[in-house]
Parts: structure tokens; C-alpha cells; sequence
């Protein structure tokens, strides 16, 4: 059984008790995400996922965390999270302040290297949802996790869905031979043009 899921929770719950009293309504949760493979055979995925909360969550902050893990190549990785409505009063259900990824040590569950930022890209108006992306590039392998912070503020509570897709960065040699095949392909595409362009010898 995997205990990372586990040791996470009890760290967000060691964290949230420690916070001042404010802080302590905080949910915090962990969960490993279910990937499907993209058919191609390199190790690259998609995923979506997501959470809810209840009308006895209203006015709590949240933290999530969705994990995973990525073996062989280094990749490139981009995903978003979108909240959702149910109507509300208050017009607005959540509010994400925070969208990351970050890479982290399964044995100390430490940081590794720098936390990529999402990038808040909600729209204008009271009840606009919230939508935020991030993408990141040539990353190593290793235990990752995508990180979603904001609070509840429908008084039904709130939901929020969102995607990731990685790709495996290929390798310089097969990425030299691509290259190689493109560049050939298209100068063989200038020739053929020209040739028939060219007047016969006269005689």
C-alpha cells in the first residue's frame, strides 16, 4: 500500500494545527491521481481530477494536493483547474488563490528545486469562475504534485475540476534524427518545384 497520500495528509494537518486559529478550519487533503497513457508508448499521460465540498465547508480554506509520479524521460508538463457553480447566493462558489507544481522527495516529502506557478487567468465580473493554468518544461523525473489553494465561499458549498497532460521530452539523438528527416523532406519539397520549372534543352 502507498503511504505517501497518508504522510501528506498528516503533514497538512500538522501544518493546519499549528496556524493560528483562523487557519485551523483549513481542509486539507491529498490524493494520488488515476493517469490514462496517451497510446503512444514513451510514458506520457493525461489526468483529470477535482474535489467538492459541502454546504457544512462554506467558509473554510482549502488545500489539495494531487500527486503523481514520472519515470524515464524528462517531460513536459502543462495543466489548469477550474471552479464550478452551484448557484449560490454569493454568485461566486470558490475562490482558487493558488495553482502550483512542484517536485518533492517521497522519503521527506521536502521540496526538490523550484515551485512552478500558476497563472490566474479568471475572467472580469462578481461570478466569473476561477481559472488558472501553469505549464512547465524538460523537467527530471521523480514524485510530483499539483497543488490547488482557495476557500469555499457557496453556501452550498463548491467544486472545482482540473487536467494534466505530460509529455516526455525525447531524447537528442531520435530529436536530431526528426530533425534530420524534417529538413530533408523539406528541401526535397523546394527541389521538385524548381525541376519543373526548368525549360527543356533545345534540340
Amino acid at each position: 500500500m502507498n503511504k505517501t497520500p497518508l504522510v501528506f495528509a498528516a503533514l497538512l494537518a500538522g501544518a493546519v494545527c499549528a496556524a493560528p486559529q483562523a487557519a485551523a478550519q483549513t481542509i486539507a487533503r491529498s490524493t494520488p491521481v488515476a493517469v490514462i497513457g496517451d497510446g503512444a508508448g514513451a510514458g506520457g499521460f493525461n489526468a483529470w481530477f477535482g474535489d467538492g465540498f459541502t454546504a457544512a465547508e462554506s467558509g473554510r480554506a482549502f488545500t489539495e494536493l494531487f500527486t503523481f509520479s514520472v519515470s524515464g524521460l524528462p517531460f513536459d508538463a502543462a495543466a489548469s483547474v477550474t471552479s464550478s457553480f452551484l448557484n449560490s447566493p454569493l454568485g461566486k462558489d470558490l475562490d482558487i488563490v493558488a495553482f502550483s507544481l512542484y517536485r518533492y522527495d517521497p522519503a521527506t516529502l521536502a521540496v526538490i528545486g523550484p515551485v512552478v506557478a500558476g497563472i490566474d487567468g479568471t475572467g472580469f465580473g462578481d461570478e466569473a469562475p476561477d481559472s488558472w493554468s501553469l505549464a512547465a518544461y524538460d523537467l527530471p523525473t521523480g514524485a510530483y504534485a499539483v497543488r490547488v489553494d482557495g476557500r469555499v465561499l457557496g453556501s452550498g458549498g463548491g467544486s472545482f475540476g482540473a487536467d494534466l497532460a505530460v509529455s516526455p521530452v525525447p531524447e537528442a539523438p531520435a530529436f536530431a534524427l526528426l530533425l534530420t528527416g524534417l529538413a530533408a523532406g523539406a528541401l526535397a519539397r523546394r527541389r521538385g518545384p524548381r525541376r519543373a520549372m526548368e525549360k527543356p534543352p533545345c534540340g
